[in-house]
């Protein structure tokens, strides 16, 4: 565990270029639950993911596949799918061939979870469900990663949109810094937005936190995670 805690200190201290010792430490300090989550977040893009049954037993697949018409983000609802909805519930709604179960795995050894990748008509993956229980299907959802561009709040904003754009609609300034990214808390919508740290512009944590000023209005998200509880 030392090992792996060294590893993501030192690519702090280098991602922020930093000399002195305050700046150093700020960022390792800084919220390291809201970073260890996102990272888990992050892994649903790796391809090398381990693939597992796509479905609880005695489940029947559904011959023609659903049309997503619903792409709406709002603090309880991402599409279709809801705050309060099982795993059960997304496995009634869906045809068996539009979800795919994968085990995801954490920082450390033993850490995993159950994901739920969900598919359009055309096998596009549009969104990652994760149950809040692994190993079971009753479990409600407790995380959903948008994957797609169609997602959108009702105020337009989504993936590829711009820190300028959030802006005038929420407030941003509960933010965290991860290794590769920085990651904005809009509590209202209980979603995480991100930005890759090449967007932002030199000088931009500044001892104490983020300098916002240092955060470009063009710079655009890369990830969006909806947390329910």
């Amino acid at each position: 565990m030392k090992n792996v805690l060294g590893i993501i200190l030192m690519a702090l201290l280098i991602s922020c270029k930093s000399d002195s010792k305050t700046d150093k430490e700020g960022p390792e300090k800084e919220n390291g639950r809201l970073r260890s989550e996102w990272k888990l977040a992050e892994k649903e893009k790796n391809p090398n993911a381990k693939n597992v049954d796509t479905a609880p037993l005695g489940e029947v697949a559904n011959p023609t596949a659903y049309t997503f018409d619903d792409f709406r983000i709002s603090k309880n609802r991402v599409g279709i799918f809801s705050k309060g909805m099982s795993i059960s519930d997304v496995y009634n709604t869906l045809p068996r061939d539009q979800i795919k179960k994968k085990v995801g795995y954490g920082e450390f050894a033993g850490d995993t979870y159950d994901d739920y990748e969900i598919y359009d008509a055309n096998g596009k993956k549009i969104l990652v469900l994760t149950a809040m229980e692994k190993g079971n299907t009753h479990s409600k959802i407790g995380r959903v990663l948008i994957l797609d561009k169609r997602f959108e709040t009702a105020e337009k904003i989504g993936l590829g949109s711009t820190f300028g754009d959030l802006e005038r609609y929420y407030a941003t300034d509960k933010m965290s810094p991860d290794i590769e990214h920085i990651v904005i808390d809009v509590e209202p919508i209980n979603a995480w937005f991100t930005i890759g740290k090449t967007e932002l512009r030199e000088g931009w944590w500044n001892g104490r936190g983020i300098d916002r000023s240092k955060i470009p209005g063009t710079a655009k998200f890369d990830g969006i995670c909806i947390w329910w509880k």
